[in-house]
């Protein structure tokens, strides 16, 4: 559970108290979210799970740069803006530029929204131009699997296996079967990577690892 990881990463919260933005910065929580759980992160690879687990409790305005989370967090830069990109494409957080006119120096400013209920990408453009997003939170897209984020980026190391999201949704109950097994992400991705004919003429590699 993301809880537990985080528990077992993790300094108390109160040990070091996280710093908070400056004014008009920092978390901001989106609304309609679902009740905290204690399963809340658990479709999400270990580190992504424990970094939103985290995120997710501080308050309003706290500072969530990947600066000042490497400060607070067991994980460097490099692995905490991969972390915050993941969460991004699963529907955790959004970035986006907000013009402020309602003071003497109207200016564009970066917003950073975080929401433990993941949203579908309709939704976030929805909810950043300023309008309230009509479809409850009960009947939002489902949440991306661990096994579809992993496909989905399996692209990135080996081009060859770049899947569509059509692809991904197929595939991934394959791949949960190997996680229930115990298989790691990176057990996982050395599975269907290594190998590979050059050019790959195989498109899916899929056989149970031994």
């Amino acid at each position: 559970m993301a809880d537990a990881k985080l528990s077992a990463a993790f300094p108390p919260a109160h040990a070091t108290p996280h710093p908070m933005a400056s004014p008009g910065y920092g978390k901001r929580s989106a609304p309609d979210q679902h009740r905290r759980t204690a399963h809340d992160f658990a479709h999400l690879p270990p580190r992504e799970a424990a970094v939103a687990a985290y995120i997710d409790r501080l308050p309003e305005g706290a500072d969530i740069s990947v600066k000042t989370l490497a400060k607070q967090l067991p994980y460097d830069q490099c692995a905490l803006r991969t972390a915050l990109n993941n969460l991004q494409r699963a529907g955790h957080l959004r970035r986006g530029r907000e013009h402020l006119t309602d003071t003497k120096s109207p200016r564009w400013i970066t917003r950073t929204w975080f929401t433990r209920t993941a949203r579908d990408d309709i939704w976030w453009a929805t909810f950043t131009r300023g309008d309230v997003p009509q479809e409850p939170p009960e009947r939002a897209r489902p949440t991306r699997t661990r096994a579809h984020i992993l496909l989905a980026a399996l692209g990135r190391t080996a081009p060859a296996l770049s899947l569509s999201q059509a692809e991904c949704a197929t595939l991934a109950p394959l791949l949960t079967e190997w996680f229930a097994r115990g298989a790691t992400d990176e057990s996982v991705v050395r599975a269907l990577t290594s190998g590979l004919p050059t050019p790959c003429t195989a498109r899916h590699p899929w056989s149970a690892p031994a």
